[in-house]
């Protein structure tokens, strides 16, 4: 009778192969549950949106407050003393702010705001594709000085502002005093 009861404890004390099968499945379904939730992917895509939007938005008051602090005429500012149009990518262009990079606004030469070095997209990659930052600066016959910054995005959550930024193309975020320059009529394009 001794030897049956031990029997009996040492079967009672594991788990069995069925009992491990069912917890792991639970586990599995919870970790898939919670995958399709958080969404990972589309979280990373946010936060390099924000960093474009931030970044776009930085280069905008840098910008106005060059235009606004020169005394030069809008080619001399907003090209660095090129003709129109001028343009720049950040996935081809210098990084430098003294108007030899790829926004060509000498942004050193201000006072009241510092950027010391270009920004350029999260991704950067190339081509009409790709994600990367687009500057132009011309004046279109009957219109003022004017220039634009360009990019794409790429969240579910950012998306719409491609929409809604008062820009000529659906495609991508525009910003900038003249919301018309990037395209092909100007030879700024993406």
């Amino acid at each position: 009778m001794r030897k049956s009861a031990q029997i009996r404890l040492n079967r009672t004390q594991g788990f069995t192969l069925v009992e491990l099968l069912v917890v792991i499945a639970i586990i599995a379904i919870l970790a898939a549950v919670v995958v399709l939730i958080i969404n990972p992917l589309e979280l990373t895509r946010r936060g390099r949106d924000a960093a474009r939007l931030t970044d776009l938005s930085n280069l905008q008051q840098a910008i106005n407050v060059a235009v606004q602090e020169a005394t030069n005429s809008g080619s001399q500012i907003l090209c660095n003393g090129a003709a129109y149009p001028c343009f720049g990518n950040s996935s081809t262009g210098g990084r430098g702010a003294d108007g030899t990079g790829w926004v060509k606004v000498n942004l050193g030469s201000q006072q009241s705001v510092s950027v010391p070095t270009l920004p350029v997209d999260p991704v950067n990659s190339t081509g009409a594709a790709g994600y990367h930052y687009v500057y132009c600066a011309d004046k279109p016959s009957g219109s003022l000085d004017g220039w634009e910054i360009d990019t794409k995005l790429e969240s579910a959550q950012q998306s719409p502002k491609m929409l809604q930024d008062g820009g000529d193309d659906s495609n991508l975020y525009e910003t900038g005093s003249n919301l018309l320059l990037v395209g092909v009529s100007t030879g700024c394009t993406y």
